[in-house]
């Protein structure tokens, strides 16, 4: 190679190992943990509440498998997605790369969605030496898709798992002994003190700090759905349309806030809190913690009005849309990003009106810090069509656009809480029937 090659080469390598070192850096951080007797993701605790979807893994990286089943998981409740290990070679002495970049992706994907996944490392098998040759064929596979949480079940489950530890000791490992956690299939055990796996059934308290793995039932996901049902949910509401215009209410929109008090709606963190009625009649984020405040109801096709206001230069929050009970509600929904940007010269995928992280709005449309914004979002089927101060900065078809295709079609809708000032007002909305234009 002539010296002048050698020395651009040697320059584009120093270039860019740097940048894969951070990155590396940055997922590390990430890794899953035990610490205190919980398991954390840096410097949060992390209680994993995971459903079993066998066959995953072997369907491959495509959206349309992924993204349907984490949000069906997040839908109800849980945050962590299981499937079992696939590509193992006749005797487990291999394993397909493919199944290893699956496993990578799909724990990558988690983590951005604040999920988890669970790796069945063995599957069904009971046949001794496959699971012998498959446990350490697959922790030396695997070592360093630490994103991940893994769990070993059937014969000789404890050994296999302090074989699998010995190869890979930065993973994080459920077994019935020897790994990090504890599995169980008693309730009542895991209940106790220490740090448990509850295979097959829910805890005692859905909201403690339980580790549990569910099947991919309708039975299970009713049984979800019903146990973070949360209290406003299931209180009576009359909406007070006393704010509204005759025009709106004879167009059939109704009040999501009456401008006293926030009794129909919920802090989507159990047990937070972020938002308050200011004297005004505002809807204010005053501190962080809550993570948004959501709608007593699910909406799937709607027209939602609505104004707000920033009066900090760059604060963040967002209206975030066909939201899920748990997990991240910009990556399972969607979100409509609310930033202070008046200033910027040309939108882009996070900036004010764009879909977050997925699409820049067609106009820079917000107004100035300390002024009220006046925002109109439709949503009917595929279908988005959002207007900014009059300007329509998003009108496109879901369907079109792959990231998006998957996501929820209903859900909640949601203030976010961004540890940002904000304040929102003039809430309302006009639920759309099947046959609305």
């Amino acid at each position: 190679m002539p010296y002048r090659s050698l020395l651009v080469l040697l320059l584009l390598s120093s270039m860019v190992m740097p940048a894969c070192a951070t990155a590396n850096i940055e997922l590390a951080k990430d890794r899953l943990k035990v610490e205190s007797g919980q398991i954390y993701r840096r410097d949060k605790s992390f209680t994993v509440r995971a459903v079993h979807v066998p066959d995953l893994c072997a369907k491959g990286t495509e959206l349309k498998h992924m993204v349907p089943a984490m949000a069906r998981i997040g839908e109800v409740g849980a945050n962590a997605i299981a499937f079992d290990l696939c590509g193992f070679s006749e005797d487990g002495r291999t394993l397909d790369p493919a199944a290893v970049e699956t496993v990578s992706t799909y724990a990558l994907r988690a983590k951005d969605q604040r999920m988890v996944l669970v790796v069945r490392v063995l599957g069904q098998s009971t046949d001794e030496s496959f699971r012998n040759n498959a446990v350490r064929t697959a922790a030396r596979a695997l070592a360093a898709e630490q994103l991940a949480f893994y769990w070993i079940d059937g014969p000789d489950a404890g050994a296999l798992a302090r074989e699998f530890k010995s190869l890979a000791p930065t993973l994080l490992v459920a077994a019935p002994e020897h790994g990090d956690v504890q599995t169980t299939c008693d309730a009542a055990e895991a209940g106790k003190s220490g740090l448990f796996f509850l295979v097959d059934s829910l805890p005692e308290d859905p909201w403690g700090d339980v580790n549990y793995l569910l099947p991919s039932t309708e039975e299970t996901y009713a049984l979800l759905d019903e146990a973070y049902t949360n209290e406003v949910e299931k209180l009576p509401w009359t909406p007070d349309n006393s704010l509204l215009s005759e025009e709106e209410r004879a167009e059939g929109f109704i009040s999501l806030f009456n401008g006293k008090d926030l009794d129909n709606w919920w802090n989507y963190y159990h047990g937070k809190e972020s938002f308050r009625v200011t004297d005004e009649g505002y809807i204010e984020c005053y501190q962080s913690g809550a993570g948004g405040l959501i709608t007593r109801d699910r909406y799937s096709d709607f027209i939602l009005r609505l104004e707000y206001m920033q009066s900090e230069p760059d604060a963040n929050s967002g209206i975030h849309l066909r939201v899920p009970r748990a997990a991240r509600q910009s990556k399972l929904g969607f979100e409509f990003q609310l930033l202070a940007d008046a200033g910027l010269e040309e939108p882009h995928s996070t900036s004010t009106g764009s879909i977050y992280d997925v699409l820049a709005a067609q106009a820079v449309a917000v107004k100035k810090e300390g002024e009220w914004n006046s925002v109109e979002i439709m949503l009917k089927g595929p279908h988005y069509k959002a207007t900014l101060n009059g300007i329509v900065v998003q009108d496109v078809n879901f369907d079109e656009i792959e990231e998006m295709k998957y996501r929820l079609r209903r859900g909640f809708i949601g203030l976010q809480d961004h540890d940002d000032h904000v304040v929102f007002r003039n809430v309302r909305i006009k639920v759309l029937d099947t046959d609305s234009p």
